[in-house]
């Protein structure tokens, strides 16, 4: 376990705020051996908090952030539909809303996303075209949290019980890219590769499934999207034998201008 973990594992199940001296005290109490120090676990509260305007310093664990800073060294989960989306700016951080430059391009990539999206006669849907430079697995799902409708209709990302579904820890199974429930509040597993899939990412996404399927779905059905540029002819074998799980395929293009 890394200190990211072990702030994760103070927050779970937690609905309410924490102070920096709770989370080191919870820290501490499950690790009496106390293998990080009260600095490195604030620096680390400081880098999950979306919103705290040094955390561009600590670029590793701003991208696991999960935490919402509310001042005076205080914390709780981070709610993406109320407390919005964030972006890293030469001054620190701003919320989207207000963001431009970077966030500008990401929106302007989603709204053209949108237009492009079509179904295919194969089941596979070319996602999007974005006329940008991508940091291709970050960026996707950067853009798929921000609009999962993209995926399907009605699709939204998963927040209760003090989770929420953008990069879910488990801790038994592995992190799972997005969760999100879909009109009928039925669970989605929605699992990210950039480049081609192959049949690996089969285990990968049905130990999530069944993850999900046992501490969560309180006996709903739970399905599977697989979102990559290509698929192997392996993973599209195993998709016959796994109705549940859907391939999506995403498209990237470059336009080069003069100046």
């Amino acid at each position: 376990m890394n200190c990211i973990e072990a702030v994760r594992e103070a927050f779970r199940g937690e609905t309410g705020v924490l102070s920096t001296n709770d989370v080191i005290t919870r820290i501490y109490s499950k690790h009496p051996d106390r293998p990080w120090k009260e600095g490195t676990v604030r620096a680390h509260l400081i880098g999950l908090s979306v919103n705290d305007p040094t955390s561009r310093h600590y670029p590793y664990a701003r991208r696991h952030a999960f935490l919402f800073a509310l001042g005076n060294a205080r914390y709780r989960l981070w709610n993406p539909s109320e407390d919005g989306t964030w972006v890293v700016t030469p001054d620190g951080v701003r919320r989207a809303d207000d963001a431009d430059g970077e966030l500008a391009e990401a929106a302007e990539a989603v709204a053209e996303a949108q237009d492009l999206v079509e179904a295919v006669s194969e089941g596979e849907t070319p996602l999007m075209a974005m006329e940008t430079s991508v940091s291709l697995e970050r960026d996707l799902e950067r853009s798929l949290v921000m609009n999962l409708s993209l995926l399907e209709p009605g699709l939204r990302l998963y927040h209760a019980d003090g989770l929420q579904g953008h990069q879910l820890d488990t801790n038994v199974v592995g992190r799972i890219d997005i969760l999100a429930v879909d009109q009928q509040g039925e669970f989605v597993v929605v699992e990210l590769k950039a480049g081609e899939a192959d049949e690996r990412v089969y285990g990968q996404i049905l130990r999530y499934m069944g993850w999900v399927k046992r501490e969560l779905a309180g006996g709903k059905p739970v399905r599977g999207i697989i979102v990559a540029n290509s698929f192997h002819e392996r993973a599209k074998y195993a998709m016959e034998a796994t109705p549940n799980i859907k391939l999506v395929r995403y498209e990237v293009s470059f336009r080069f201008l003069g100046a």
